[in-house]
C-alpha cells in the first residue's frame, strides 16, 4: 500500500497538462482562425475598395465617363496582370477614390473597339499593405451619335462676319464677335464671346503660336479650341480611301473617302443623300454646288480640312463642313448643314442658312450615352 502513494498526484498532474496542452491548442486555433478572419476582411474590403473605384469611374448615371478619356496604349489582359504598385503608378490612373484605412484607384481603358474601367482596391494598415484587391473591370458601350458641335449650326472660334441679308435658320455662335444682318423671318439663335465662351472641336494639332500657358486666368478665345491629332491618320491609314487631291462629287458613291496630303480642289456635284467624306490636310476649295434633294434631306457630305475651306460661286452646299482654319463663302449661296471653324467663318454677300441635324454620315458620330455591359 505504501508503494502506491502519490499516484494520484501524478494522475491529477497527467490530467492538468493535458488540459494545459488542449487549451493552448485551442488558443493557438482561435488565433489562426483569428488572423483568417482578418485576413478575410481585409481581402474583401479590398475587392469592394476595387468595385467602388469603378462606381466613381463611372459616375453617376454615367456622367463622369467620355470616351475621350480611355487610354488606348494597353490591353485589358496587360493591365488584369499588374501589380498594386504598378496599377497605381500608370500616369492615368485617378486619385484615391475611397477613404480611411482603403484606398482604391480605377483606370480608364480602351482596348480595341471595347471600354473598360478597371478598378484596384487595397487595404492599409500602419502603414502596410494589409490586403490588395484582383483587379475588377466593368465593360462600358456607347451608343454612337452624330457629334453635337455638327448638328448645330455655324459654330466657329474667332468671329464670324456676313456682308449684306441673310436668312439664318438656327444656332450661330462664336467665341469672338457675330457681326450678321438677319432679314425678317430668320430663325436664329445668335450669341458670342461676350454671352459665353464654347469650346470648339478641331481637326489636327494646335498651331504653335497659340499658346495655352496663360488659360487659367482670363482665357482668350483659342484657349477653347481642342484638337484631335489623330485625324489625318485615321483618314490616311483607311484602306479604301481614294488618294487624289482633285474630285468631281458625280464619281462618287456611297461609303466613299476622299484623302488629300495637301490642298484639295472639288467639283461640284449632285451628293444627295450619299455618305461621302472629303479629308485634306491642307485647304479645300469647293467649286459649284453639292446640292441635294431638298433642304429636309439626310446630310451625308462630310468636309474636314486641316486649314480652310473655301466655296466659290452661287451655288447650294449640303453638308457638314469642319476646319481648323476659317471657312469663307464667296457669292451668295444656300448652305443646309454646319459649319465649324477654327478662325472664323465669313461670307461675302450674304447666306441663306438653314442648319440640319440629320447628320447621317458615320464620320461625324461620336461615342455617346454610355452603359455598363459587364463586370468582371
Amino acid at each position: 500500500m505504501k508503494q502506491q502513494r502519490g499516484a494520484a498526484l501524478v494522475v491529477v498532474l497527467s490530467m492538468l497538462a493535458g488540459s494545459l496542452m488542449l487549451g493552448l491548442s485551442g488558443i493557438q486555433s482561435s488565433l489562426v482562425d483569428e488572423r483568417l478572419a482578418g485576413n478575410y476582411k481585409a481581402a474583401a474590403e479590398a475587392q469592394m475598395g476595387a468595385e467602388q473605384a469603378i462606381s466613381a469611374g463611372w459616375g453617376a448615371n454615367g456622367s463622369a465617363v467620355r470616351a475621350a478619356n480611355f487610354d488606348a496604349t494597353r490591353t485589358l489582359s496587360e493591365v488584369e496582370a499588374y501589380s498594386w504598385s504598378q496599377f497605381t503608378s500608370l500616369s492615368d490612373v485617378s486619385v484615391n477614390a475611397c477613404s480611411g484605412n482603403i484606398v482604391c484607384h480605377y483606370y480608364m481603358l480602351r482596348d480595341g473597339s471595347d471600354y473598360y474601367i478597371v478598378g484596384m482596391g487595397a487595404v492599409v494598415g500602419e502603414g502596410n499593405l494589409a490586403a490588395v484587391s484582383q483587379p475588377a473591370a466593368a465593360r462600358v458601350e456607347f451608343t454612337p451619335g452624330p457629334n453635337p458641335a455638327f448638328t448645330n449650326g455655324l459654330l466657329s472660334a474667332d468671329y464670324i462676319l456676313v456682308t449684306g441679308q441673310s436668312t439664318v435658320m438656327g444656332n450661330v455662335h462664336s467665341n469672338g464677335t457675330v457681326d450678321i444682318s438677319l432679314q425678317s423671318g430668320s430663325e436664329a439663335t445668335v450669341t458670342d464671346g461676350s454671352d459665353r465662351m464654347v469650346e470648339v472641336p478641331l481637326p489636327g494639332s494646335r498651331p504653335e503660336g497659340e499658346d495655352i500657358s496663360g488659360c487659367e486666368e482670363n482665357p482668350e478665345p483659342h484657349c477653347y479650341k481642342s484638337y484631335d491629332p489623330t485625324v489625318f491618320d485615321e483618314y490616311r491609314e483607311r484602306e479604301s480611301a481614294i488618294n487624289t487631291c482633285s474630285i468631281d462629287l458625280d464619281t462618287l458613291n456611297d461609303g466613299d473617302t476622299v484623302f488629300c496630303d495637301g490642298d484639295l480642289d472639288v467639283q461640284g456635284g449632285a451628293i444627295n443623300n450619299e455618305r461621302v467624306t472629303l479629308v485634306a490636310t491642307g485647304n479645300v476649295t469647293m467649286n459649284g454646288a453639292t446640292s441635294s434633294s431638298g433642304a429636309e434631306s439626310e446630310i451625308g457630305l462630310f468636309v474636314i480640312a486641316g486649314q480652310d475651306i473655301e466655296f466659290n460661286g452661287n451655288s447650294d452646299n449640303f453638308g457638314v463642313f469642319w476646319a481648323g482654319g476659317y471657312v469663307r463663302q464667296n457669292g451668295n449661296s444656300s448652305l443646309y448643314g454646319a459649319i465649324v471653324a477654327g478662325t472664323y467663318i465669313r461670307s461675302n454677300g450674304g447666306i441663306d442658312f438653314i442648319s440640319l441635324d440629320n447628320v447621317t454620315n458615320p464620320d461625324t458620330f461620336v461615342p455617346a450615352d454610355p452603359k455598363i455591359v459587364a463586370w468582371y
